[in-house]
């Protein structure tokens, strides 16, 4: 199955096709609080390369989060391997695709600003068994990976990367499958399609 690529999809051609249904008052985003994560829920990674999210096209398919601002970022479990990456599609307020984020166990890439090979303690860091939990942030422009808490990449982005992805203000997954999990924290609102079956494409369990 196809999935995005940097050489396939280009920033502007990404747009709303289904205009979102969010409330009216934007969610802020603040530091961590004490319990916050405890009041979080457990939501599939929800696939948005589909026929009925437009391939990545429907921000119905999205979550609306300001990830440059957002201390958390997202919040993931899933199993990491090499050659079968996370995946998760950036997006401007309005629908633009922004780029990609990549990662496996074999390298990390975000459209147009890294492309590396993650450190030896990263690849040791994941679980033996089953899905790693780690989370992916870029608060005032330091992209993060942390698994377990504890920060094993950090990358701070400048210029023109700085300026391109500023403008985050919703996310995607996508080649993704049920089995992994990512946080719906209280600073994120989710498109109608998204739900605790994707839009009955995941089991409850």
């Amino acid at each position: 199955r196809a999935v995005p690529r940097d050489d396939k999809i280009e920033p502007t051609q990404a747009k709303v096709t289904t205009p979102p249904t969010t409330p009216t008052q934007r969610p802020t985003t603040s530091a961590p609080l004490p319990g916050r994560l405890a009041f979080a829920k457990d939501f599939p990674t929800c696939d948005c390369w589909t026929p009925k999210c437009g391939f990545c096209s429907n921000m119905e398919c999205t979550v609306k989060q300001d990830l440059f601002s957002s201390f958390e970022g997202i919040v993931v479990r899933s199993k990491l391997t090499r050659g079968k990456p996370n995946s998760i599609a950036l997006f401007g307020e309005e629908g633009d695709l922004l780029g990609n984020f990549q990662w496996d166990l074999s390298g990390i890439f975000l459209t147009g600003c890294i492309r590396c090979r993650p450190s030896v303690a990263l690849r040791r860091a994941k679980a033996i068994i089953g899905l790693t939990p780690w989370a992916f942030s870029m608060k005032d422009g330091v992209v993060e990976i942390k698994i377990n808490g504890q920060t094993l990449f950090r990358r701070t982005l400048k210029g023109k990367c700085a300026e391109r992805y500023r403008k985050a203000k919703r996310f995607a997954f996508y080649g993704m499958n049920c089995e992994n999990r990512f946080r719906l924290l209280p600073e994120m609102v989710p498109g109608a399609m998204l739900t605790p079956t994707c839009d009955n494409t995941c089991s409850l369990y």
